[in-house]
């Protein structure tokens, strides 16, 4: 348990400083930090699917190359995000994703979703949107 916390608490202090050095190279461009970014996690991944035995193309190659472009297109979004606009707002709009990801479950999957749980994704958005409107420094776009 005690292990599991200190992984936890070691991954989002890898994340901090990750968003902090993103907005301290500016001068770079958002498809530059992608391709830094991604480096590490090609050598893992290829590291683990070697050692397990597992293709790269995996069972369905089209919705992995799917997941891939939407993984790139939203992690250079949230890298220009963090260059455009205060860290502290950047990161509480990622928080979004989950919002995004069961709107876009119920058109594209079909999935029913629960009135509370509308409930609990609308006050999250609310919550988001609260952020945005107390901070103006933040462009609308």
């Amino acid at each position: 348990m005690l292990r599991a916390i200190l992984f936890m608490i070691a991954g989002a202090l890898c994340f901090t400083l990750l968003n902090t050095l993103v907005r301290s190279v500016s001068y770079l461009s958002t498809f530059q930090l992608v391709f830094f970014r991604s480096i590490g996690s090609v050598l893992c991944c290829t590291v683990f699917l070697l050692s397990q035995k597992i293709s790269f193309l995996g069972n369905q190659p089209k919705w992995l190359f799917l997941r891939g472009v939407v993984g790139l297109i939203s992690m250079a979004l949230f890298f220009k995000a963090i260059q455009m606009m205060p860290l502290g707002s950047a990161v509480a709009l990622r928080y979004l994703s989950p919002f995004f990801a069961a709107f876009m479950a119920v058109i594209f999957l079909g999935e029913k979703m629960r009135g509370g749980q509308w409930i609990f994704f609308c006050t999250a958005f609310i919550g988001v949107l609260l952020v945005k409107g107390f901070d103006p420094r933040i462009s609308t776009i």
